[in-house]
């Protein structure tokens, strides 16, 4: 036999999961699981349809060498806010904020 792919190995937990449903004492919570499961399974079936008619498809889990955006640390310096207006457009603010929810500037 041969090794099943990623996509198939997913369909056959989700029928597995499926087949689990029926351990559910509550109609309703039943009904409900079954349907979001058998929609994935759906959803997987399509998937495998279109990727057997075009390799363009892009691969649906992507590895990222880095993170979207690098944190500075100087960045997020925290200010004591001791006065009730912001530095930035001198509204009134709460004490107890830690931004402005007029300019969003962080204090």
């Amino acid at each position: 036999m041969a090794e099943l792919s990623d996509i198939e190995r997913f369909q056959r937990w989700l029928q597995s999961i499926l087949a689990e449903t029926e351990n559910i004492e509550n109609e309703k919570d039943k009904l409900r699981r079954q349907i979001q499961i058998e929609s994935a399974i759906q959803e997987t079936i399509r998937y495998k349809e279109l990727i057997s008619i075009s390799e363009e498809i892009a691969p649906p889990f992507v590895e990222r060498n880095s993170p979207v955006r690098v944190f500075d640390q100087n960045e997020s310096v925290k200010k004591e806010n001791t006065n009730s207006t912001c530095g930035s457009c001198e509204k009134q603010i709460s004490p107890d904020l830690e931004f402005c929810p007029n300019c969003g500037d962080f204090l």
